[in-house]
């Protein structure tokens, strides 16, 4: 007599069935995050990285130079013809693209068109400068109507108004604006990303670089001493007053800061802030923009907020005393999970990993895995964000312009 037909998958092993595959995602996951095969290796005196990363899809050499950034009016119109200038000439190479920054500009280059027997980067870089200043006149008369147009706008003309006075009284170096030649003359932050080991490509690659910059050029901005950026010596005319002549008030408060270890402290103030006031200033019938910048050798954090009619003079400290009575653990924390979930999408992105590395490799970071990056925000107590308040608001040591109509 025939024996019944057993099911090939009995209920038993369906029940359990889901949490297996649920197991298994997670240990996947895991590994995943844990896995930092792609960290830089150093291959010249730390400024030379190679990065090989098996998920890339776009093997690449990265150039990062620094900029002086743009502070006042004709800094700004200058940077804007150097970068329509050098971007319209990098479209004349072939897989060359750039990629802008208040205190850095990124040349990429696609590493699979470096042939070792025709390739030569100094013939690139003269080809690139030479167009780039065959640009330059051109590309200045366009930037300077155009900002001459954009200073129309009341927040561009307060913006702007803010960047002058974090200058002011500050050493001349920093008044210098990046010209072509003396861009490409300094010595780039240099990161080869590649998906497998390729010691004929990377030898080659890192023997043309070193030929074209055979001595340290530092940046004259980075060989600035950290102790001449301060927030005291930052402020030569703390307020300002202006007239526009559209019907609205604006209040800007702005604060000079730096790229340093308290980035993540303000990325998180900043982000709790921008929360935290949406409901009053909506209340209020007003608008508002939160800006942070920490470049180098000084960038700033601002806050400006516009309406139709006037605002009081005691609005820092009306604010200050609004976040800080209202303080909201819970929105903290709520942010805090908000970053690590974004910083756990990015970091599996083949190419935000590259962009991330090259940041860290130019402002010398340290990388940080999505455990490292849980910790680290753990750290940030709700202290540290009210210190971050205060600083922000603290009429003492920030500039603040004014805008009223006529």
């Amino acid at each position: 007599m025939d024996q019944p037909r057993q099911p090939v998958f009995n209920r038993t092993y369906l029940k359990i069935l889901p949490w297996i595959v649920a197991i298994v995602i997670v240990l996947l996951t895991a590994n995943n995050q844990n896995n930092t095969s792609y960290l830089p290796e150093t291959l010249h005196e730390n400024w030379i990285f190679l990065s090989i990363d098996d998920a890339t899809t776009k093997q690449q050499l990265k150039l990062m130079y620094p900029l002086t950034p743009a502070y006042t009016e004709q800094q700004t119109q200058q940077r804007i013809a150097l970068q329509t200038a050098l971007t319209d000439a990098s479209k004349m190479q072939e897989s060359l693209t750039t990629e802008w920054h208040d205190d850095k500009l990124i040349l990429s280059l696609t590493a699979d068109h470096i042939d070792v027997k025709t390739f030569n980067f100094n013939t690139l870089l003269s080809q690139l400068i030479t167009t780039a200043k065959n640009n330059y006149p051109a590309a200045l008369q366009r930037a300077t109507a155009e900002r001459y147009l954009a200073l129309n706008n009341i927040e561009t003309l307060a913006l702007s108004t803010m960047k002058t006075q974090l200058l002011a009284s500050q050493p001349p170096a920093f008044r210098e604006p990046s010209h072509i030649s003396s861009l490409f003359y300094q010595r780039p932050t240099a990161l080869i990303i590649l998906k497998k080991k390729n010691d004929s490509l990377t030898t080659f690659i890192s023997g043309q670089l070193k030929a074209q910059y055979p001595t340290t050029t530092e940046s004259h901005i980075a060989a600035l001493p950290s102790e001449s950026i301060n927030s005291a010596s930052l402020t030569a005319n703390p307020l300002v007053n202006l007239q526009h002549r559209s019907n609205t008030h604006l209040y800007l408060i702005g604060q000079p800061i730096s790229m340093d270890a308290n980035n993540l402290n303000r990325t998180l103030a900043f982000r709790y802030i921008n929360q935290a006031l949406q409901p009053l200033i909506e209340k209020n019938n007003a608008t508002y923009h939160l800006m942070l910048k920490p470049f180098l050798p000084v960038g700033y954090a601002a806050l400006v907020i516009t309406r139709n009619s006037p605002l009081q003079d005691k609005l820092p400290g009306n604010l200050q005393d609004y976040l800080l009575e209202h303080f909201n653990t819970q929105l903290l924390e709520q942010i805090k999970t908000d970053l690590i979930s974004q910083y756990e999408t990015q970091l599996a992105d083949p190419e935000y990993r590259a962009n991330l590395l090259a940041r860290q490799l130019f402002y010398k970071d340290k990388f940080q895995s999505v455990d490292e990056f849980r910790d680290t925000l753990a750290d940030i107590t709700a202290t540290r964000i009210k210190t971050q308040i205060h600083q922000l608001f603290d009429p003492a040591h920030a500039i603040i312009v004014r805008i009223t109509p006529p």
